[in-house]
């Protein structure tokens, strides 16, 4: 199959053209261009007009750039700054003659013919343009892209689609002027001309990215060489996702009842990044749902909740906790350090019967641990917030400030015991 019959058509990928500016480099460069634009506007004459000339050369320097890159099959965005088979540093002065040179010969139809041979003519060579820049970018041959029969050639190979090309063309080079008319009333009037000069630049990179595409659809046709074809281009960008591959397979395994095989694909997977949330959950829901795998499945969600520790995720370590305790309700964290930040996050999201059953005993289990304080202090807020029960808080609250005067524990504590003494005390006037 040749590449012009995989190749999607420019029109199918329309909107990836008006993406393409806003890459890292197109995105630079039209900033540039509109920084250069508005640094034009409060020079004087003339280097103001200096300025803008070496604007418009530049923008279009660049759009031939891309326009070449992109023809010769480099669509995954590269740079194109200091790509070129030929350099084309003159391309837009050549451009300048062409234009000069059909504006000239419409004005001497029109002397000799009369306006409507003009008319006629004006609208030949505006078809003609997007063939001559093409051609002009492809070959830095002023001649060659001059050449009715080269041109004519373009536009034969192309077809019909050409002139919705030139129809596509004709309606961009006029969304810019539409864009500004809307822009204009409402951005601050220093920065108009900043606007104007990325706004233009933009919709050239998008037109010149256009006709690099067109040239590369049609490339055998025409009878260009391309660096890169759409097969093999095709099975670079186009790659599989893996997860996805994985997922379809483990899906064919559970569907054939080859459990065992299902399982080492996970693992396989998990053990690629140990870390990885998906893949925890797969392996996990795998062997929730494989029948005898409850020991497998109490293993796995320990390694995983300790890898998620020692990697502070703690969100997410107070999922895979609750999820062991449907399974293994005695379970609880080998390291004592792991249990304050564990309880004061189930404590900040209202989780508070899980917080309670991971600190019961935490004295007990570890004593003399520095944490001791702070998890008595846990408690209280637990009593006050999810038991309502204020004088067993307070209780708490007192040994703390008693046996552990020196921790930071201690003024939390402080700070708790007189939030509720002044609650009391508004309750007690409110019922008074």
């Amino acid at each position: 199959m040749s590449d012009q019959q995989t190749i999607p058509p420019y029109w199918s990928r329309f909107g990836s053209f008006f993406v393409y500016p806003l890459g890292m480099e197109p995105l630079l460069a039209c900033l540039a261009f509109g920084l250069l634009s508005g640094l034009a506007s409060i020079m004087f004459m003339p280097a103001n007009l200096v300025l803008a000339a070496v604007l418009l050369v530049g923008t279009l320097r660049y759009g031939y750039k891309v326009l070449e890159r992109t023809a010769r099959g480099y669509i995954d965005d590269e740079l194109a700054f200091v790509d070129s088979a030929h350099g084309g540093k003159y391309l837009p002065y050549k451009q300048f003659v062409v234009i000069a040179i059909g504006l000239t010969l419409c004005g001497y139809a029109g002397n000799f013919a009369g306006p409507h041979v003009a008319m006629v003519l004006l609208v030949v060579f505006s078809i003609a343009l997007p063939a001559n820049t093409m051609l002009l970018a492809m070959t830095d041959d002023l001649g060659e892209s001059i050449s009715p029969p080269r041109l004519w050639a373009l536009m034969h190979g192309i077809g019909l689609p050409y002139l919705g090309l030139c129809a596509c063309l004709l309606l961009l080079s006029s969304s810019s002027g539409a864009l500004l008319g809307v822009l204009m009333p409402i951005i601050p009037a220093a920065l108009v001309s900043v606007v104007v000069g990325f706004v233009g630049a933009y919709f050239i990179v998008v037109m010149f990215r256009l006709m690099g595409y067109a040239l590369y659809q049609y490339h055998e046709a025409l009878g260009f060489n391309v660096d890169i074809g759409f097969e093999r281009q095709s099975s670079v960008i186009v790659q599989e996702d893996p997860a996805k591959r994985r997922a379809a397979q483990s899906a064919a395994l559970l569907k054939e009842g080859r459990y065992d095989e299902a399982i080492v694909l996970a693992r396989g997977e998990l053990a690629e990044n140990p870390l990885d949330p998906a893949a925890n959950q797969r392996l996990h829901r795998l062997l929730l749902a494989v029948p005898g795998q409850e020991v497998a499945m109490a293993a796995h969600a320990r390694e995983w909740f300790a890898a998620l520790m020692g990697a502070g995720r703690v969100q997410q370590a107070c999922e895979v906790l609750e999820t062991i305790w449907r399974q293994a309700p005695d379970f609880l964290p080998p390291s004592a350090g792991s249990y304050r930040p564990l309880a004061e996050y189930l404590v900040d999201s209202r989780r508070f019967a899980s917080a309670a059953r991971l600190i019961k005993g935490f004295d007990r289990r570890f004593p003399g641990h520095a944490d001791i304080p702070a998890i008595y202090v846990l408690g209280a807020r637990l009593l006050i917030d999810h038991q309502r029960d204020e004088a067993q808080a307070r209780r708490v609250l007192n040994a703390v400030r008693q046996h552990y005067p020196d921790s930071p524990a201690a003024s939390e504590a402080a700070r708790l015991g007189e939030l509720l003494d002044r609650l009391a005390a508004a309750g007690s006037a409110a019922n008074s």
